[in-house]
């Protein structure tokens, strides 16, 4: 099958937790390699950048690699280079325009609600049947708003009804498809939950931990903003420092990512948050990381913690429990999937930084324990393979096509 993989909004290139780069480009990217092994022709559009000049070039190529059947990464001009999320919206029509010149695919699967109106504006009706992905819904998110978060505009909560009804819905998770159907609708052509896979090579367990003096590192990784929920691991800090000390100044807290463009504020905030409270000097904050970087750091940890309002599926607890590293979570949305409680993963009830603290403190006293959990998530990983979620996508496709 020639099969499209629209990515408006943001390139599977650029690195996860920079901009408005995280879990999504991941899963595009992936997937377009699986589907690529599975013998398809694969291309993946998106809108050229600063960092994607405007072209076709192999995905794999980006990514340092040569696999045998490389998908394509097509950059569209559509505006400026530079452009603010919100202003998007105003070349979708463009985009489309190069999308539909791009000439026939026997697939199209749009990642993001953008995605989705150049699809259907490219194709309409005359098109292959269009395969949606929202990843995140806006009128779910809303539901859900973290503090300081903005709403998303009823624009884009119309335009998702609108495409949800034309559209077969590809979910990353269970509760992704309830939000879909309870906000949005029935999809009009159907729905899956395809769950996103691991890499378990790239995303394995340390074969020696150090021990003794080092750190027990506690990382929160992803892109910085309300809606992750940072300042939460920050306070969770704080009350762990006032009861226990000296397991507080055994531990090291690593916030890894950047802020989105409209998360800069809240980005500053976590630093002076991590003054006031007394626990500058045991966190640190590190940029975006790479693939490979997120994979070292993710097994170097003790514990790693995913302390976000909500989260479609929750990529980086499935990539720390494949690392063997226990997670501490959230317990809602795709968290509870993305790593089920026991199989490496400990859900948390409400946003108490207290009881975050003293569950951290058990665990990283226990270091059985913590071993135990890694193990169990390290083995629920290895039941969620690219392949797999490739070999689902190529069913879906296959359906729509007839």
């Amino acid at each position: 099958m020639r099969i499209a993989l629209v990515s408006m909004h943001t390139s599977p290139t650029e690195v996860a937790g920079s901009g408005d780069a995280g879990g999504m480009n991941v899963v595009i990217a992936e997937a377009a390699a699986a589907l690529a092994a599975r013998n398809h022709d694969v291309v993946v559009v998106t809108r050229a950048s600063q960092s994607v000049p405007a072209g076709e070039r192999p995905l794999g190529e980006m990514h340092g690699e040569q696999p045998q059947r490389c998908p394509q990464l097509v950059a569209l001009n559509a505006g400026a280079p530079v452009l603010a999320k919100a202003e998007l919206p105003r070349v979708v029509s463009a985009f489309a325009d190069g999308l539909r010149r791009l000439g026939p695919f026997d697939a199209v699967h749009a990642h993001y609600w953008l995605s989705g109106l150049a699809a259907r504006r490219a194709y309409g009706a005359q098109g292959p049947r269009l395969a949606m992905t929202f990843h995140t819904l806006a009128a779910h998110k809303n539901a859900l708003l973290a503090p300081g978060a903005r709403p998303e505009p009823e624009e884009r909560v119309a335009a998702e009804r609108e495409l949800t009804s034309a559209s077969f819905v590809v979910a990353g998770s269970r509760s992704e498809l309830g939000g879909v159907t309870e906000f949005s609708g029935t999809p009009g052509l159907g729905s899956a939950v395809v769950h996103p896979g691991v890499d378990t090579a790239l995303f394995r367990p340390e074969t020696r931990r150090p021990e003794g003096d080092a750190p027990l590192r506690i990382t929160v990784l992803g892109r910085v903003q309300p809606l992750k929920g940072q300042d939460l691991a920050i306070r969770a800090a704080a009350a762990l420092a006032i009861t226990d000390p000296r397991l507080f100044a055994r531990t090291e807290w690593l916030i890894a990512g950047e802020p989105t463009p409209d998360a800069i504020a809240y980005a500053a905030g976590l630093r002076t948050l991590a003054v006031e409270l007394g626990v500058s000097e045991r966190v640190r904050f590190l940029p975006a990381q790479s693939r490979a970087s997120a994979a070292a750091l993710l097994a170097s940890s003790a514990v790693v913690l995913v302390p976000s309002h909500s989260e479609t599926f929750g990529l980086t607890a499935l990539e720390a429990a494949s690392c063997g590293v226990p997670v501490i979570a959230a317990g809602h949305t795709g968290l509870l999937e993305a790593v089920p409680a026991g199989a490496g993963g400990i859900h948390m009830v409400g946003r108490d930084p207290h009881a975050w603290a003293l569950e951290i403190a058990d665990l990283l006293r226990d270091p059985q324990r913590r071993a135990s959990l890694g193990a169990a998530g390290r083995q629920h990983a290895r039941a969620h393979d690219w392949r797999a979620h490739a070999a689902a996508l190529e069913g879906i496709y296959e359906q729509l096509a007839k």
